[in-house]
């Protein structure tokens, strides 16, 4: 069960991060976007966070370097999504 609420976190914090990223791509959405653009990001941090550490306590149970290397790539992986989600959010409130 803790494998599946894992991978469902995870999944589900990089379609956050995805669809407020849609959100400024589509012209009839924009507007959406740059009135609740940064609430999604700061749900998409803290479900990111979630996921983040329901990996690191999978990969604590499981023992082994095979799980902490992937609890590595894991955790590198949703960290840029966030990463790059964030910052076209903040180039696009700046008007860069």
């Amino acid at each position: 069960m803790n494998s599946r609420l894992d991978r469902f976190v995870w999944v589900f914090a990089c379609v956050f991060c995805t669809a407020s990223t849609v959100l400024l791509f589509i012209p009839a959405l924009s507007n959406l976007y740059f009135s609740i653009g940064r609430y999604i990001i700061y749900l998409a941090f803290f479900i990111s966070s979630f996921a983040v550490a329901l990996t690191w306590h999978r990969s604590y149970k499981l023992k082994g370097w095979k799980n902490y290397a992937m609890a590595t790539i894991k955790t590198l992986v949703l960290t840029a999504i966030f990463f790059i989600t964030a910052t076209i959010f903040v180039a696009s409130h700046s008007g860069i």
